[in-house]
């Protein structure tokens, strides 16, 4: 069985207790307006393309079999319809100007990886973190990834967007020591206008996951996006809820940030990106505010 991987981060420190491994799994069911990682929306291979590195030499165009790249007025193109990846202008190319995002990778390849950091994991009471995208998208591989690390006595996590098939929940309580679980925004009607859903499957699974885990083994972020869900009555409506909910685990904060921008561009979906704004220091301490006033910890993940 195999996966599709865009990234694995080692020594991570945000993405669960202790020093983890991150394994980042490509598709994701929701587009967020402002999604920090383009990259991991579409479950398939994609090229991306570092254009300030380029000198237009042209030897990505020779060898490309579909015909599917172009110099034009000083500037190489590529035609994304005609495009497979196959990767032969990324072997062609004397300046490493593209690279593939995405890998197909066994189980037993990832856990090859992993197993290298173990001591890590056991000193600082680390282990392993499944993210994406959303990890439930390639299900039947994430719940035989989650399988064969705990047969190596690996603490699992997955950081989920948390919009599923409910009938996953059983797979995933027997497999997974810690949900990081993101809700976005209170409003069905903006959620669907801001990610392309509407929330109500993921605060049902965020309850369903909740009473039968308990507050150890969840924990709630809420990305905080600048026009979207930073105003001081949404943030209420989500603690509120939480609190509705008999959740009193730690809040993760997770301020919005601009660095995607660069991400969009170099898989040719500039035009996509949308500056959402400025987070101020002070608003966060507002609504730091608001969650403690409620009794939750609140910490911050920059």
């Amino acid at each position: 069985m195999k996966g599709i991987i865009f990234d694995i981060q080692n020594y991570a420190i945000y993405d669960g207790p202790g020093i983890r491994t991150t394994i980042f799994l490509k598709g994701c069911p929701l587009k967020c307006i402002w999604c920090q990682n383009p990259e991991s929306q579409e479950m398939k291979p994609q090229l991306s393309y570092f254009y300030e590195k380029c000198v237009g030499c042209g030897a990505c165009i020779s060898v490309c079999p579909n015909n599917a790249i172009q110099l034009i007025d000083g500037k190489v193109l590529r035609d994304r319809a005609h495009c497979t990846v196959c990767g032969s202008c990324v072997n062609a190319c004397p300046n490493n100007v593209r690279e593939i995002i995405g890998k197909y990778m066994t189980i037993e390849e990832l856990v090859e990886i992993v197993v290298r950091d173990k001591p890590f994991y056991e000193n600082s009471g680390g282990g392993v973190t499944i993210s994406g995208g959303e990890p439930t998208m390639q299900a039947e591989f994430l719940f035989e990834l989650l399988r064969a690390l705990k047969s190596n006595n690996i603490h699992t996590a997955i950081e989920t967007c948390g919009y599923f098939n409910g009938e996953l929940i059983p797979k995933l309580i027997d497999l997974v020591d810690l949900f990081l679980f993101d809700i976005k925004h209170m409003n069905p009607d903006s959620h669907l206008n801001f990610t392309g859903v509407s929330n109500e499957i993921i605060l049902t699974n965020f309850k369903k996951i909740l009473s039968k885990v308990g507050n150890e083994k969840i924990i709630s972020r809420i990305p905080l996006i600048p026009s979207i869900n930073i105003n001081l009555d949404e943030i209420n409506a989500i603690a509120e809820f939480l609190r509705d909910a008999n959740y009193n685990g730690p809040i993760h904060l997770m301020p919005y940030n601009k660095l995607a921008k660069t991400k969009y561009e170099k898989i040719g979906k500039g035009e996509l990106y949308k500056d959402m704004g400025n987070l101020t220091e002070v608003l966060i301490n507002k609504i730091v505010e608001i969650f403690e006033l409620k009794s939750f910890q609140v910490i911050i993940n920059h």
